[in-house]
């Protein structure tokens, strides 16, 4: 669980990642062909994956039960049953796998933008860090909606690579599990999201009484006075205490 975190981490690292506000209906998946990514769909609603090229080969497990169409630059998915599947779709020597599974009441996915780390670039930022002076502070931020508990734990600040990794700390306070996809959490300065950053956390689904941890990742210069934007279940709140 601890690689698959720090792999996550990388994906994160991205100097070219831009900004992305609350939108329920858009995801972001970042993958170099290694990790398998779970698309949830709702029947009657199509679901599009973004790749930004366009798809040379599309590999659906159950094809009697889904209907892919191509796109310019990506592929539409629409599942005649409620079945479970794998997809992988191959483009410019890149492999990207997902498994496709009814959301049961979570919130389906209408856009995903998949967006390709080289692996090379991954192992490259990995050693990032090293030997980069960090700065750590301890943080008290703490939020909580319904079942969602959001604590700040720790910024860390890294100087060579100019980088910002905000630590969390969640817990699921419920009955029932909770996937960390439904959690929409970004740096915000004044209502408006900080450009270049990332929300990654430690695994997908958080069973009830249990905690996990994440990361909010910014690449670049951050002002003063930006605030943790949350959201969840449709509740948006804010958590203050970050300091730079």
């Amino acid at each position: 669980m601890r690689s698959s975190f720090y792999l996550l981490v990388v994906f994160g690292l991205l100097s070219y990642f831009q900004s992305h506000a609350l939108v329920g209906e858009k995801r972001t998946i970042l993958t170099s062909g290694e990790k398998v990514h779970t698309i949830r769909y709702q029947l009657g609603q199509s679901t599009v994956l973004y790749f930004g090229m366009k798809p040379e080969t599309v590999i659906c497990g159950n094809k009697n039960y889904f209907h892919i169409d191509k796109i310019k630059e990506g592929i539409t998915i629409q599942a005649g049953s409620n079945f479970s599947t794998n997809l992988t779709v191959l483009s410019q020597g890149r492999r990207f796998l997902f498994y496709l599974t009814p959301a049961n009441g979570a919130k389906p996915d209408t856009f995903v933008e998949v967006r390709w780390i080289p692996p090379q670039e991954a192992k490259r930022l990995l050693t990032s860090n090293a030997g980069s002076k960090q700065t750590v502070k301890e943080l008290k931020g703490h939020l909580r909606m319904n079942a969602l508990d959001i604590s700040l734990v720790r910024q860390i600040t890294a100087s060579k690579s100019k980088r910002t990794i905000l630590e969390f700390e969640v817990k699921n306070s419920g009955k029932d599990l909770m996937k960390t996809s439904d959690i929409q959490i970004e740096l915000q300065k004044s209502g408006h999201p900080i450009p270049r950053q990332v929300a990654l956390f430690e695994i997908e689904e958080i069973k009830p009484s249990a905690n996990s941890k994440g990361r909010v990742i910014v690449t670049g210069s951050i002002s003063k006075g930006a605030t943790i934007a949350v959201k969840y279940q449709g509740i948006a709140g804010t958590i203050q205490g970050v300091v730079y």
